[in-house]
C-alpha cells in the first residue's frame, strides 16, 4: 500500500527543490521589472512624432515592448502571489566557492572600452572582431585566430544588415566602407 503526500508537499524520502523566502525575491524581481515597462512607456510619450505619421509612428514599438513588460511583470506577480515558484538554480559546471577571476574581468573590461574608444578610428567592423577575439580568448578559446575570424565575418554582415538594409550609421573605416559602396 502506498502513501501519497499531502498537495504541496514532498513525498516521504524526497526532499523539497524549492528553497525558502524565495517568493520575496521574485516579488521584488516582478516589481523591477513594472518599473522598467513604466520607465518604458513614460519614455516612449517623450518620442517627437513628425506630422507626416498618420499610421504607425515612432511611438508604437516603445508602447508595445512597454506594455508586454507591464503585463510580464503583472503575470508574474500573480504567479508568486498564488504560490508558483520557479524552479531551483542548477548548473553543471559551476563552483561557487572559486574565487573571481580579476584577471579576466581586467582584461574583458579594457577590451569593451577599447571597443568604444576604437569604433570612429578604426571603424565598427574592426573594432568588434579585436573584442570579439580578445573576449573568446579570455573566457577559454583555444588561440586567437578562430575567434578572430569568427568575430570579423559576424561584425561584417551585421554591419552590412545594419548599414546597407536598415540605413543605421555605424562607421565601417575606409576599406569596408570603399568595398561595399557599390550596393
Amino acid at each position: 500500500m502506498s502513501t501519497a503526500a499531502p498537495a504541496g508537499e514532498p513525498a516521504a524520502g524526497t526532499t523539497s527543490q524549492q528553497p525558502p523566502g524565495r517568493d520575496v525575491g521574485e516579488l521584488v524581481m516582478a516589481g523591477l521589472l513594472g518599473l522598467l515597462g513604466v520607465y518604458l512607456v513614460l519614455d516612449a510619450s517623450n518620442i517627437a512624432v513628425p506630422g507626416s505619421a498618420n499610421t504607425v509612428g515612432p511611438r508604437f514599438f516603445p508602447y508595445l515592448v512597454g506594455g508586454v513588460v507591464i503585463a510580464t511583470a503583472a503575470g508574474l506577480a500573480i504567479r508568486v502571489l498564488r504560490g508558483d515558484r520557479g524552479p531551483a538554480d542548477e548548473s553543471e559546471d559551476v563552483d561557487p566557492d572559486a574565487p573571481i577571476a580579476w584577471r579576466q574581468v581586467f582584461v574583458i573590461g579594457i577590451a569593451f572600452l577599447a571597443h568604444a574608444l576604437l569604433i570612429n578610428v578604426i571603424g565598427w567592423p574592426l573594432a568588434v572582431t579585436l573584442m570579439f577575439g580578445v573576449v573568446a580568448w579570455q573566457l577559454g578559446a583555444r588561440g586567437l585566430v578562430r575567434p578572430l575570424i569568427a568575430g570579423g565575418i559576424t561584425s561584417v554582415v551585421v554591419w552590412i544588415l545594419f548599414v546597407k538594409a536598415l540605413d543605421v550609421a555605424l562607421p565601417g573605416g575606409t576599406l569596408l566602407e570603399f568595398a561595399t559602396s557599390w550596393f
